[in-house]
């Protein structure tokens, strides 16, 4: 009986491990390319930007959708160098750092191009005053341990603030790994945006986490667009009354 068991156990898993690989390579694909609103509604995505955080190096990557591809990494990070190279796609060096869900597909379009440009801007034309404003080290390089570099993470959050704030995307909710990750609250507008936690999860399986994560801002934006259809409608109502 036991053994019998043990075999049920083990095809379980076996087929728990398909279906994760799966899902990575499913997102991966639909990862290749930037996608507009309608893009998104048709693949059956949802109104997010998911930031990745490297975890050898700090760098992040966004994406519009619950994974990445090469694609994305070569056109967020146009200029390598010795402080900021080009990352490996690796999977198990990126972990999801925040998962941010926007209002409607057009807030979610108009975040995702607004990050990827400002950090093109601070690796072009913006590089030696990004460098600048770096902690520094003794040696006048930009502060790091081991090949960890902290201020790529705390760029990122600052941009996610500053394009939430300059586009003004009402009913934002940034759910992050760790809530001090979002840093001091006086940097946020909360007229625009509120802030959770990420459900917990195992960094081997967060590709599910993201799948639970989409599927719950799905339904948030179904249930707030029969809303407003609804309202709508009783608006038209007492208007021909």
């Amino acid at each position: 009986m036991a053994n019998v068991k043990m075999r049920a156990e083990k095809k379980m898993r076996q087929f728990l491990m398909k279906q994760i690989k799966a899902r990575k390579e499913l997102g991966a694909r639909i990862a290749k390319g930037p996608k507009t609103a309608v893009e998104l509604q048709q693949l059956k995505l949802a109104p997010q930007v998911i930031m990745f955080k490297n975890l050898f190096s700090g760098q992040v990557l966004y994406s519009q959708v619950p994974g990445f591809h090469q694609d994305q990494i070569d056109s967020q990070f146009v200029r390598p160098n010795w402080e900021n190279r080009k990352p490996s796609r690796r999977n198990d060096l990126w972990r999801v750092m925040a998962v941010v869900n926007f209002a409607n597909y057009d807030y979610a379009v108009a975040a995702y191009h607004g990050l990827v440009e400002l950090r093109k801007l601070r690796d072009t034309q913006l590089a030696k005053e990004a460098k600048a404003m770096r902690k520094k080290n003794s040696d006048g390089n930009t502060w790091f341990s081991g090949q960890y570099r902290p201020a790529y993470t705390q760029e990122a959050v600052a941009d996610l603030a500053h394009v939430i704030e300059e586009f003004e995307l009402e009913e934002t909710t940034a759910y992050w790994e760790s809530l001090w990750r979002k840093g001091d609250d006086k940097h946020w507008r909360h007229d625009l945006v509120a802030h959770d936690t990420l459900p917990a999860f195992n960094a081997k399986y967060q590709s599910v986490m993201l799948d639970e994560m989409r599927d719950m801002a799905l339904q948030a934006f179904a249930g707030e667009r029969e809303a407003q259809q609804q309202a709508s409608e009783v608006h038209g109502d007492e208007v021909l009354a």
